[in-house]
């Protein structure tokens, strides 16, 4: 059984500006390097309809539980890939994003919106966490719905940083 994730991450900027700033890959390697990425690889693909697939593969340091620890060792290697598509009249987009990780049975995929808001804009993910692990599944897919929850948070301060520049 998978575990939801629903979390929102502020852009103090309108659809447009965040969506630019959410495809730069300047920002994204930020990103992958600010929450603890090593060798981090991004790829920004424009797509025909004015959407584009953002990719970033980096390496994680272990920093988990003894019972997931035993399952992934010393480092997670993942990738994330947030597709979005072609704006809406008032610059909004559905995509989607999932992670997956080199060596683990997790993965954690779902719908992402750029979504308008009074003070700007906000990026909205509802994703399900699964984690094929007999007897520990549970916790890790908890767990890595907490990280991903800590990373955003982080990811809404650097987007603000950057766009504060």
């Amino acid at each position: 059984m998978a575990t939801s994730l629903s979390a929102r991450m502020p852009i103090p900027a309108d659809p447009a500006a965040a969506y630019a700033l959410l495809t730069d890959p300047a920002y994204v390697q930020a990103v992958g390097e600010a929450t603890g990425g090593q060798e981090v690889v991004v790829t920004v693909t424009p797509t025909d309809d004015g959407g584009a697939v953002v990719a970033s593969h980096r390496v994680l340091p272990a920093e988990l539980p003894s019972y997931a620890k035993a399952v992934v060792g010393d480092s997670l290697k993942l990738t994330e890939t947030r597709t979005f598509g072609p704006a809406a009249a008032d610059g909004t987009r559905s995509g989607t994003a999932a992670v997956s990780f080199d060596g683990a049975p997790v993965s954690i995929k779902g719908p992402l919106q750029l979504v308008a808001t009074g003070s700007g804009s906000e990026l909205v993910l509802d994703a399900s966490v699964s984690a094929s692990i007999p007897f520990i599944g549970g916790k890790i897919e908890k767990f890595a719905a907490e990280q991903i929850e800590r990373f955003m948070r982080k990811e809404a301060e650097i987007a603000a940083d950057h766009l504060n520049r």
